[in-house]
């Protein structure tokens, strides 16, 4: 598996700036979007409950109306904020496929051909991101029913002193994030299909399923370790990023300082956008010629 990881590393030295573009353009606006709607809401919530930021909080919040619908409108705005950094991000993410393995397979891999391909799926992406997304949605609402119901029918007395029916609950909850993560690493190919073979929703889901099939832990480690890296190294990014941009230039210029952290933020996420769908590309290809029986497939 370490040679996925080497591939993926020699394309994002070769291929830099045309990834750097692709992420500006991609998971920019959608980490500036993020950004600023989630230091709102961490506002919002520090204004109207200003305990929390001490650690203490022993009284129990009476909101009044006003106060609960800024908080409302603030989690509104971050949660329509992330669903369209993750819609811009899996479009990117189809145009970073075509650029990674340019030459191999599929597509080339300038720009333009990159942007025409992922213009090409974007219906394909929405469709998937819908369907899928709806799926997972079904399995967890289904799940907390079957965990409340459990509580409820199985246990006497004081739930925190447990019984079956807490126990049962946990055992659903967590089945059900064995489910959700199973589910995520079978799809997770889905992306480099669309983009490499001109695939469409359906087609891609298939395909992903059974290029998958006898490598579920091959692919979690690598979507695991993608996703890790991502957030951990775009966290230590944005926090030096911060320092700069909000310690060193925003306030001796008088400038807002949210809108310099919003900027800090988003840049760790722009950084390491190409990570993961370079490595899901890379590994598309090392199943796709385990598959197939030619090539060279990483070890």
């Amino acid at each position: 598996m370490g040679a996925i990881f080497e591939v993926a590393l020699d394309v994002l030295v070769r291929r830099w700036r045309s990834l750097l573009l692709l992420a500006l353009v991609f998971a920019g606006p959608g980490a500036l979007l993020t950004a600023s709607a989630g230091l709102r809401f961490n506002s919002v919530v520090l204004d109207v409950l200003p305990d929390i930021g001490d650690g203490v909080w022993t009284d129990t919040p009476m909101l009044t109306e006003a106060q609960f619908e800024r908080l409302a409108g603030a989690l509104a705005a971050y949660l329509v904020a992330t669903l369209v950094a993750g819609l811009l991000g899996s479009i990117g993410a189809v145009a970073m496929s075509v650029v990674a393995l340019a030459g191999r397979t599929g597509p080339g891999g300038d720009l333009g051909s990159a942007l025409r391909a992922c213009l090409r799926r974007t219906p394909s992406v929405l469709v998937f991101m819908l369907v899928t997304g709806g799926l997972i949605l079904a399995i967890g609402m289904a799940g907390l029913l079957a965990m409340s119901l459990a509580v409820s029918l199985l246990s006497s007395g004081p739930v925190a002193r447990g019984g079956p029916g807490v126990f049962l609950a946990l055992v659903i909850g967590v089945a059900l994030v064995v489910t959700v993560a199973y589910l995520t690493v079978r799809w997770a190919l889905a992306f480099p299909v669309m983009a490499l073979e001109a695939a469409g929703w359906r087609t891609a889901l298939a395909r992903t399923w059974r290029l998958s099939r006898d490598h579920v832990w091959r692919t979690f480690m690598v979507v695991l370790t993608g996703s890790l890296a991502t957030v951990v190294v775009a966290a230590l990014i944005s926090q030096l990023a911060a320092i700069v941009i909000v310690d060193l230039l925003a306030v001796p210029a008088g400038l807002d300082p949210s809108v310099a952290e919003s900027l800090a933020l988003a840049l760790g996420t722009v950084l390491l956008a190409p990570l993961s769908p370079l490595l899901l590309a890379v590994l598309y290809l090392d199943l796709r010629l385990r598959h197939e029986g030619s090539g060279h497939p990483a070890r």
